[in-house]
């Protein structure tokens, strides 16, 4: 989709995210994860035209092609806050370009409705592939009300579960961010909701809105090339909210992942 069309799509949805932007200034706020898979498939306009009908507020981009990229889709959708990070996982870099051969690499980003401060990015140790990370970000939804979000591709720790990125990330949340009450961590984690690296996560007081309303995923897959029934392996995990929705987007052209999203509403 051109341009243009995007505008008038954008023009078309002005009434429904007016409100959905009352809506959150009112306490909720829609965030999504979605590993893009370096933009291989698809270009900034036609992941712009995706986006636009998902009405998020946050989005947090695993696999994002180098700098320049997450601003673009924000420019098309209205977003004006972004934050990419600096390392590109497993420094995959000059050898993975996007569709249109301009931007290249594995990076993290956050693209925001609402302004960002103390954006820094964290590097994970751990098992697997490195270097691993996670930006972060405080997003100012109102005066009075923050919330802090990790955007994360780290690979599987199931194999030594104590040595995983998973762990080392719980590790940094106890000591570095035990000051922070409304946090949410999304993104790619390469383990299953229930694994045993996850439960780190769990044990510092992070739920899993899968579990939280009860939904099924035994038939479910956040991988579109892959049909293997439970591998839900991207997440968005949240402490400190409440979540109201959630559910995986079945997409199954622009990535080899499929992108999740949950609403929450802010205590």
């Amino acid at each position: 989709m051109g341009a243009k069309k995007i505008k008038k799509l954008k023009n078309a949805l002005i009434i429904t995210l007016c409100i959905l932007s009352v809506g959150a200034k009112g306490q909720k706020i829609k965030v999504m994860a979605y590993n893009v898979e370096y933009g291989r498939n698809v270009t900034t306009e036609e992941m712009s035209s995706f986006l636009m009908l998902q009405q998020a507020d946050v989005i947090c981009f695993n696999e994002v092609p180098e700098k320049g990229w997450t601003k673009k889709v924000g420019g098309f959708l209205d977003m004006k806050y972004s934050y990419e990070g600096d390392i590109a996982s497993a420094n995959h870099k000059e050898n993975y370009k996007d569709k249109t051969k301009s931007y290249y690499g594995k990076y993290k980003s956050i693209l925001s409705r609402y302004p960002l401060e103390n954006t820094h990015e964290v590097l994970l140790e751990g098992v697997r592939w490195s270097p691993a990370s996670a930006v972060v970000a405080t997003i100012k939804v109102s005066k009075k009300k923050s919330l802090l979000v990790f955007s994360l591709h780290i690979p599987t720790g199931i194999d030594n579960p104590k040595k995983s990125k998973a762990y080392h990330l719980a590790q940094l949340l106890k000591t570095n961010y035990s000051n922070i009450d409304k946090i949410v961590l999304a993104g790619d984690f390469n383990d299953r909701y229930d694994s045993e690296p996850l439960k780190f996560l769990y044990n510092q007081g992070f739920i899993n809105p899968y579990s939280t309303l009860n939904i099924d995923l035994s038939q479910a897959t956040t991988l579109s090339r892959e049909n293997i029934n439970g591998k839900v392996i991207d997440h968005i995990l949240y402490k400190g909210i409440k979540v109201k929705r959630a559910g995986i987007i079945e997409e199954k052209t622009l990535s080899d992942h499929k992108p999740v999203w949950a609403v929450f509403k802010l205590r």
